[in-house]
């Protein structure tokens, strides 16, 4: 009896762990493949084929010798992972070039559709040779879990030219070879071909690697080359198994590695490292129209914190996930070189916004983040659009309208009056006090100094921060995002926070007064009872608060607000909602703020006495828009048109529809006047 309750013991055990699949990617943590081993694919590269995808990696040991050679790994899920056995085989012969102890690195496998054929190239060091012979190694298999048979290794592109070659950089400059490295004199030279005549003869050196196939079947082999200072795209024959001898140089002494790509959108997008050891660096992208460049170099696509070293981690490929439009992971290696067996993977979604790659970091994820991706539509009217709190500003870099708000989105309009959007464009960092997804309401963009920043509320609703008379408060602050363009994307700066944790504020706008930048902004009414808005100073390059805020006026100071109290008391309103900031043609500094007249949504306007943001500010006796229009801002045409941006404010149903809409201002004289619709 007593074996017989252990062996349905360990049954219950065996089935247990044979059901417990994984549902999310937790990266940087220990990945136990479905025998529960930590799975051993480093340097990775992924292959979709027949409805399974396969993760082929480099099997590590203690040391980062090839000992066993490159493991293989099937999933349906992306999730769990089974160990289908070693793809490719180190040799036992001591006369291979891939005899045990040599360097296999970062494998990638692509399935030729004429040969029915899987072929596969990697990095190769021949043993005891350090990372002098800078090879890449090609195995091909008829199935995907291999075997892989090992067919040769080279250096690729001898006695070729890059067709991105000028005709003058082929004949061997004066005094090239006793360059001292690392100077301005050296760095001209390499960009100038040194390397490239260098190797012409025997071979292009050929280090960290990836493969891509485009749209019409072409592969190409992406390398690191000349000393891992400047990369090489190459193109594949037919069957994939050998160079044809076409090839470009890519950022020329730029000093990458670690070379992915993916396409989106007609668009090619490469991300990679610098080159720093085993030590992580910031990453780099670039992007293309055409495989064959010209590449153009954009930013480290990781923000937030670590950014810097992107997350602990080193880029080693990006492929799509099958069935959804615009996904892509990127796959990422945690090296641990006094113990290389540790490694952990760091797999991340990536999202190209205005053309920029951008990588945020998630303690946890799961594929549902992709589907929350708005396809953005052209030709819509303001009226075809459902946007709160809607604030407008005219680009003169790129002659453009960009309208953003709640939401975190973004439209774009040469004329005002046909939009294309929803772009996402405020991209947040999941470890910070935000969390994963934070609510995002009321964001302006402003244009200061030569950047342009995204004023926003952002609310994470699984941090509660009080109770007050029965409503549960959750975290919500004001905070403010940075951009090199009016499109974004919009990443966070170097402070965590601008205002108390300890408060709920809201509705952030900019204000400069004697050359010191300012966040005017609400504390919401749900704490206080009366809301107010109240000022903060902000850094110069408005990465964050100095000092703390200070009253402007309290909600209870308006003569036009209204609602009803306990008792059924006709009160002032103790809603603060949407300020912003004017001056009128004669200096005078006002500012339209929203608030609530029983039921109606409207919008009012308050004067500063002193002219300055301290006041003492005076509030116009009647709202300044009609019922259940609010929340609005003012900016000027092309044309030199001041408008107001504002959103109706309707219940159906139970849910509230929110429209923008556009009005005629007229600040010419001593006070806003605000006139008719307008109708681009």
């Amino acid at each position: 009896m007593k074996n017989s309750l252990q062996l349905s013991f360990l049954l219950f055990l065996v089935l247990h762990v044979a059901v417990a699949q994984q549902t999310s990617f937790t990266p940087g943590a220990i990945w136990k493949d479905t025998d529960g081993n930590h799975i051993n694919a480093h340097g990775g590269g992924m292959l979709f084929q027949n409805g399974v995808y396969y993760w082929y990696g480099e099997h590590k040991g203690t040391s980062s010798k090839a000992n066993v050679g490159v493991n293989v790994y099937s999933s349906t899920d992306i999730y769990n992972w089974k160990k289908e056995g070693v793809a490719l085989s180190v040799s036992k012969k001591k006369s291979s070039e891939i005899t045990k102890g040599c360097v296999i690195e970062r494998p990638k496998v692509i399935y030729n559709q004429k040969t029915k054929t899987y072929v596969m190239w990697f990095h190769l060091e021949l043993k005891d040779q350090g990372y002098s012979a800078a090879r890449t190694g090609l195995a091909i298999s008829k199935t995907p879990t291999g075997p892989f048979k090992f067919i040769k290794s080279f250096r690729p592109n001898a006695g070729k030219w890059p067709i991105n070659f000028k005709e003058e950089w082929k004949q061997e400059q004066p005094n090239e070879k006793n360059l001292e490295w690392w100077t301005p004199e050296w760095y001209k030279a390499v960009k100038q071909g040194l390397f490239v005549r260098r190797d012409f003869e025997k071979g292009q050196m050929s280090r960290d690697m990836t493969l891509f196939v485009d749209d019409d079947g072409k592969a190409y082999h992406i390398h690191s080359s000349e000393d891992n200072l400047t990369l090489h795209i190459s193109e594949l024959s037919d069957d994939y198994r050998s160079f044809t001898g076409k090839y470009i140089t890519v950022a020329p002494a730029g000093h990458n590695e670690a070379p992915t790509i993916f396409k989106q959108n007609g668009t090619y997008y490469m991300i990679t490292s610098g080159c720093t050891g085993w030590d992580p660096n910031a990453a780099r992208s670039f992007s293309a129209t055409s495989i064959w460049g010209p590449w153009k170099q954009l930013k480290n696509p990781a923000i937030g914190k670590d950014a810097n070293i992107t997350f602990d981690s080193q880029s080693t490929y990006v492929f799509p996930v099958e069935g959804k439009k615009d996904a892509f992971i990127f796959m990422a290696d945690q090296w641990r070189p006094q113990n290389h067996i540790d490694g952990r993977y760091l797999w991340l979604p990536v999202k190209v916004v205005n053309g920029q790659p951008v990588l945020q970091f998630y303690r946890n994820w799961n594929l549902n983040v992709f589907e929350h991706q708005e396809q953005p539509k052209k030709n819509q009217k303001l009226s075809d659009i459902r946007l709160s709190d809607p604030a407008i500003v005219a680009d003169p870099k790129t002659n453009m309208y960009y309208m953003t708000g709640t939401g975190g989105k973004l439209w774009q309009s040469k004329n005002l009056k046909e939009w294309e959007g929803p772009f996402e464009v405020a991209m947040t960092d999941p470890t910070s006090w935000m969390g994963d997804n934070p609510m995002i309401w009321a964001a302006e963009l402003h244009q200061y100094k030569d950047k342009y920043y995204y004023f926003a509320t952002f609310t994470n609703r699984d941090v509660k921060i009080d109770t007050v008379k029965g409503n549960v408060i959750e975290r919500r602050a004001s905070h403010v995002l940075v951009s090199d363009a009016a499109a974004g994307p919009y990443i966070p700066m170097k402070d965590d926070t601008y205002l108390p944790a300890s408060k709920p504020t809201l509705d952030g706008t900019f204000w400069v007064e004697n050359d010191t930048p300012y966040m005017i902004y609400c504390y919401e009414w749900l704490q206080n009872w009366d809301g107010t808005i109240e000022k903060i100073q902000l850094k110069p390059d408005l990465s964050g608060s100095v000092g703390e805020g200070e009253l402007l006026f309290k909600a209870s100071a308006s003569p036009w607000s209204k609602e009803k109290d306990a008792t059924g008391n006709i009160k002032p309103n103790k809603v603060t909602d949407g300020p912003y900031l004017f001056r009128t043609g004669t200096g005078r500094l006002g500012m339209i703020w929203t608030s609530w007249i029983f039921n109606d949504y409207v919008q009012g306007v308050a004067y500063s006495k002193s002219g300055t943001l301290d006041g003492p500010w005076i509030q116009d006796e009647s709202p300044i828009t009609p019922p259940n229009f609010g929340h609005g801002m003012l900016f000027t045409t092309f044309e030199g048109k001041t408008l107001m941006s504002v959103h109706s404010h309707k219940e159906v149903s139970g849910q509230y529809v929110r429209i923008p809409h556009l009005f005629e201002v007229d600040l010419s004289g001593d006070k806003l006047i605000v006139g008719k619709p307008y109708q681009p």
